[in-house]
């Protein structure tokens, strides 16, 4: 959901639930500068807070962020590292967060953010952003799904797919490698998460790999 001056956030939805607004902006009060048809009390909701979200300052300390961006429960398996895993981001492309139920079933969320970069398999050249490694999609506008459940990313500048990491050259203990599916020249990719693994949480990052 996207918010009104400081907070980006991400809901699980209920019937009939409140979620704080205009009483809240994400987890914080909010005290808006005019109430149109009336102030909405404290005591009158019992909000229902986000599982997962950002400042806008935590993603640049200049601008801000535009909006959020979302984003899909990841349930391929071209990456395994990554399922399970809630993909989303903000407009802007220059963060992407991945968060996770820990332990399942239990209604307890992390989100983390997490870097991405270009394929090694990219068919054209894979520009950077200024003075930052992460690759320029310009702006970020949707995500998608095929019928395999490959998570698909709608930006300004192209169209991307997730792909496995070793293309490029990350780590994921679960892929493999010897699968040269998603190696096909033509396929796309997005993001980076967390797994945890042995009790630990190990940073796994994924590649990009434009459509053309």
């Amino acid at each position: 959901m996207s918010s009104q001056e400081t907070y980006e956030e991400v809901d699980l939805i209920s019937k009939g639930g409140n979620y704080g607004w205009r009483v809240y902006e994400g987890p914080d009060l909010y005290h808006p500068p005019w109430a149109p048809g009336g102030n909405t009390s404290l005591a009158s909701i019992n909000p229902i807070f986000p599982i997962m979200g950002y400042t806008h300052s935590d993603v640049n300390t200049n601008v801000g962020s535009a909006s959020i961006t979302g984003g899909y429960v990841y349930r391929s398996t071209t990456d395994p590292c990554m399922y399970g895993r809630y993909i989303y981001t903000d407009l802007y492309a220059g963060a992407m967060w991945a968060g996770t139920e820990v332990p399942e079933n239990s209604g307890n969320y992390t989100s983390s953010r997490i870097p991405f970069s270009c394929s090694k398999n990219s068919p054209i050249p894979c520009d950077t952003i200024a003075g930052s490694p992460l690759p320029s999609l310009g702006y970020i506008y949707s995500f998608g799904e095929d019928n395999r459940k490959d998570v698909f990313l709608l930006t300004s500048k192209g169209v991307y797919r997730v792909v496995r990491p070793s293309l490029c050259n990350y780590a994921c203990p679960k892929e493999n490698t010897t699968d040269t599916e998603s190696s096909t020249p033509g396929l796309s990719s997005a993001a980076g998460q967390l797994d945890i693994i042995k009790g630990r949480l190990v940073f796994i990052m994924i590649s990009l790999l434009i459509l053309v």
